[in-house]
C-alpha cells in the first residue's frame, strides 16, 4: 500500500495545498519533502493522523512525538484552523483528504477519505454531528463508490493501519526519542507493545466486565459479603495509588538520570574529542564495568553462603531430604485444598436437611432423625473420610513444620543448583573480586592524572557530573525495586478482591453470570501475558538486526525486550551493558525499536518520518538511508536542509520517486501561509 495523495484546506499554515505521490516501484520508494522549521512539515504529519482517525488520533499524537501539549480534540481543532481562513455565511470550514492505494490481484484498489470541520464566528468547532463530517469512498477498477461511515474502520484496517499501529509508521524522529527518554524508555516501550497487540482494547473489555460484575454482586450478595468486598477494594485502591506514586517517583528519577547523562555527554564533547576525551570516556566505562562485575561476584558469594548448610549434607541425605520436602509440600497443598472447601460442609448439611427427597425417604421420622446432633456429626465424619487416609504422595508427618509451601520449593531449588563445594566457590569469587578492586583503584588514579591537563576545569566538571549521574542511577535502582515491591502488594490485594468476588458468586446460583465474567477477566489477563511474552522476543530480534545494520559501531550486539517494556542491551561479551548512550546512539536505538515494532505488525504500510536525522552523525545517517532504501514500502521523509542536504539528495536520487519543497510566508495575523512546489528540493 502507498499514499497516493494528500489535500489540505484551511489546516494550520496550509490554506489550499495538495501532494501527490507515484507508485513506489523499481527501487524508487523514497519521497523527500523539504521545509525549514515552522514551514509545515509536522503539520503534514498531523493531517495524516487527523484525516485517517478523526477524534481517535489525538490520543496517539503524543506517542508519535506530536501534540506535546496534550490538548483536547476541540482545542486541537481550534488551533488548527488557518489564521486567515475566509468565512462563508459567518462560518469557517476546514477539510482534509487522503487517498491510499494498493495493488491486489493485478488491479489497483483505493480508499479515499474526506473529513470536514465546521466552526462558528468565534472559531470554535460546532458541537455534535454538525461540527464534523466524513465521506469515504472505495475504488475498484477505477470506479469510486461511497461506503457507510460505520464500516470506515474496517476499510482503514484493510487499506491503511489500525490506529494502535500508526505511531510505528507515522512519527517525529527527534521528538519520539525525547518522549521515550522523558517518560522512561521502559514505560514508552510497554505502551508501544500494548498498542502492537491491541491490549488497549482488551483493557477496555476488562473495565466493562468489572462494572458488570460489580452490578451483579450489588444486586445478589448479602450485606456482610458486600462490606467485606468493599474493604478489600479499598485496600486495592490504596495499593494502586501507592504504586502509581512510586512509579511516578521512579519516572522522575529516571528522567534526572537521563538529563545528568546527557550533561556528561556534552562535557565529553566539549573536551574536544582528542586523547583526553577518549581516555576519560574509556576510563569511566571501564570503571563502571568493573563495579558491575564486583557486584555480580558479591551476589554469587551470597548465593554460595546460602547454599553452604545444604552442601555439608551427604548426597544420599540430600536426596532423602528432597523427597521428604516434596511429600510435605504435597500434604500442605492437600490440606490447604481441604481447608479451602471446609465451609462447604455446613452448606451441604443445610441442603441435605432441606431436600424434599431426603424428607420423603425418611418419612414421618425425618424431622426427629435430622435434628439429632449425632446425624450431623456423622455427615462431618464422612466428609473427613474424603481426605483421609492421605494420598500415597503425601508425608505422614510434617517434620519441617516451620516452613511454608514456598519455602519448601525454594530449598528444593537450592539443592538442585548445588555444584561442588561452596567453600571453593567462595574462595574463587573473593579472589576475583579483589582483583577487580585493584583494577578499579588504578583507573581512579588515572582519572586523577587528567587533572594535570590544560582542561582541568572541564575534567573536574566531568567528574562531578559523573558522580551525580551515578547518584541518580543508584536512586533509579532503589526506586525500581520499590516499584516491584509495590506491584506485588497490588497484585496480592487484587487477588484478594478476586477471591471474594468468586466466593460471593459461588454462594448464590443467581450470580453465575458474575462468576463467568470473573473467569473471562482472568482469561484476558493470561492472554495478555502470553501475547506479550511471544511478541517481545520477535521485537528484540528484529530491533537487534536493524540496529546492527544502521549503527556504525558495534557497541550494541543484542537487544532484549521484556514483556513489561524493560529493555536490555548487550555487548559482544554477552554481558548486559549499563553504559550510557550518546544522544545519537539513543536515537538510533529508538528508531530501531520503532522499525522493529512496525515490522512485527506485518503491515506493509508507508512510513512518514518528520525530522528523521537530527543529532545523528554521518555514519548513522548513511545507515538509516540504507535501511529505508532497502524497504519495499513507501518512505516519506520530512526534512530540513541541514538533515538531507542537496548533496545527499543527489546521492539518493536513484531511490527518490518525488520531491517537494514547502516554503512559508509570514502573515499579518502572526500566522504563516505554506506554499507547496512539486519536483523541487533545496538548492
Amino acid at each position: 500500500m502507498w499514499i497516493h495523495s494528500i489535500k489540505l484546506r484551511n489546516f494550520k499554515s496550509y490554506d489550499n495545498a495538495a501532494f501527490s505521490f507515484p507508485t513506489p516501484e523499481d527501487g524508487k520508494n523514497i519521497v523527500l519533502i523539504g521545509a525549514q522549521n515552522g514551514h509545515g512539515k509536522t503539520t503534514l504529519l498531523e493531517a495524516v493522523y487527523l484525516c485517517l482517525y478523526g477524534k481517535d488520533a489525538i490520543s496517539h499524537l503524543q506517542r508519535a512525538g506530536l501534540n506535546t501539549q496534550k490538548s483536547s480534540y476541540p482545542e486541537f481543532l481550534k488551533s488548527a484552523l488557518y489564521h486567515e481562513a475566509e468565512t462563508k455565511y459567518g462560518q469557517y470550514t476546514m477539510s482534509l483528504e487522503i487517498e491510499i492505494r494498493q495493488n491486489y490481484r493485478e488491479a489497483q484498489h483505493g480508499l479515499r477519505i474526506r473529513r470536514k470541520w465546521h466552526f462558528g464566528s468565534d472559531r470554535n468547532v460546532f458541537s455534535g454531528e454538525y461540527g464534523s463530517s466524513v465521506t469515504a469512498e472505495i475504488m475498484k477498477n477505477g470506479v469510486y463508490n461511497l461506503i457507510d461511515e460505520k464500516d470506515l474502520d474496517k476499510y482503514i484496517n484493510a487499506f491503511a493501519l489500525p490506529f494502535d499501529y500508526a505511531p510505528f509508521f507515522f512519527f517525529d524522529g527527534e521528538k519520539i526519542v525525547q518522549t521515550a527518554q522523558q517518560s522512561g524508555t521502559g514505560l514508552w516501550l510497554n505502551t508501544a507493545l500494548k498498542g502492537l497487540l491491541g491490549v488497549t482494547l482488551l483493557e477496555k473489555l476488562r473495565v466493562s466486565l468489572k462494572d458488570y460484575r460489580s452490578k451483579c454482586i450489588s444486586e445478589g450478595a448479602t450485606a456482610k459479603m458486600q462490606d467485606d468486598l468493599r474493604k478489600a477494594e479499598t485496600n486495592l485502591q490504596s495499593a494502586e495509588a501507592v504504586l502509581q506514586v512510586t512509579q511516578e517517583e521512579f519516572a522522575e528519577a529516571d528522567k534526572k538520570w537521563q538529563q545528568a547523562a546527557a550533561k556528561r555527554e556534552q562535557l565529553m564533547q566539549q573536551l574536544g574529542g582528542g586523547s583526553d576525551i577518549r581516555t576519560s570516556e574509556d576510563l569511566l566505562r571501564q570503571r563502571e564495568r568493573l563495579e558491575k562485575e564486583m557486584a555480580e561476584f558479591e551476589e554469587k558469594v551470597k548465593a554460595a553462603i546460602k547454599a553452604m548448610p545444604l552442601a555439608f549434607l551427604p548426597r544420599e541425605n540430600l536426596k532423602v531430604l528432597q523427597q521428604q520436602l516434596q511429600k510435605e509440600k504435597n500434604r500442605l497443598n492437600h490440606e490447604a485444598g481441604k481447608n479451602q472447601i471446609a465451609e462447604k460442609v455446613d452448606d451441604f448439611w443445610n441442603a441435605f436437611v432441606s431436600s424434599d427427597k431426603v424428607n420423603q425417604a425418611l418419612g414421618a421420622m425425618a424431622n426427629m432423625i435430622l435434628s439429632q446432633p449425632l446425624m450431623k456429626e456423622a455427615v462431618k465424619d464422612c466428609w473427613e473420610d474424603l481426605f483421609y487416609p492421605l494420598p500415597s504422595e503425601c508425608a505422614d508427618k510434617i517434620e519441617h513444620n516451620y516452613l511454608s509451601v514456598n519455602a519448601h520449593a525454594e530449598i528444593q531449588n537450592e539443592i538442585s543448583r548445588l555444584r561442588g563445594m561452596p567453600q571453593e566457590q567462595i574462595g574463587t569469587f573473593l579472589a576475583e573480586n579483589e582483583k577487580r578492586e585493584e583494577e578499579r583503584k588504578k583507573i581512579l588514579a588515572e582519572i586523577e592524572l587528567l587533572r594535570g591537563t590544560n582542561k582541568d576545569e572541564l575534567v573536574e566538571q566531568l567528574k562531578k557530573t559523573n558522580e551525580e549521574t551515578e547518584k541518580f542511577k543508584e536512586q533509579v535502582g532503589y526506586l525500581n525495586s520499590n516499584v516491584i515491591r509495590q506491584k506485588k502488594d497490588y497484585q496480592r490485594f487484587q487477588k484478594e478482591v478476586g477471591d471474594l468476588q468468586d466466593k460471593i458468586s459461588d454462594s448464590n446460583p443467581r450470580l453465575l453470570k458474575s462468576r463467568r465474567a470473573g473467569e473471562v477477566d482472568k482469561v484476558i489477563i493470561r492472554l495478555t501475558e502470553e501475547l506479550l511474552k511471544r511478541k517481545v522476543k520477535e521485537v528484540g530480534e528484529a530491533a537487534t538486526r536493524i540496529n546492527r545494520a544502521i549503527a556504525h559501531d558495534e557497541r550494541i550486539d543484542r537487544i532484549r525486550v521484556e514483556s513489561d517494556g524493560r529493555m536490555g542491551i548487550f555487548g559482544r561479551d554477552g554481558y548486559e551493558s549499563r553504559v550510557d548512550l550518546s544522544a545519537g546512539q539513543m536515537q538510533i536505538l529508538i528508531m530501531s525499536l520503532v522499525s522493529a515494532l512496525a515490522e512485527v505488525t506485518r503491515y506493509h504500510a508507508p512510513f512518514i518520518i518528520d525530522t528523521p536525522l537530527a543529532r545523528l552523525d554521518e555514519g548513522h545517517r548513511e545507515g538509516l538511508f540504507r535501511h529505508w532504501c532497502n524497504l519495499d514500502q513507501q518512505v516519506i521523509l520530512l526534512s530540513q536542509d541541514t538533515e538531507i542536504t542537496p548533496e545527499v539528495c543527489r546521492r539518493l536520487e536513484p531511490h527518490v520517486s518525488r520531491t517537494y519543497l514547502v516554503e512559508a510566508e509570514s502573515l499579518d495575523s502572526a500566522g504563516a501561509r505554506s506554499r507547496v512546489v512539486a519536483d523541487v528540493y533545496f538548492e
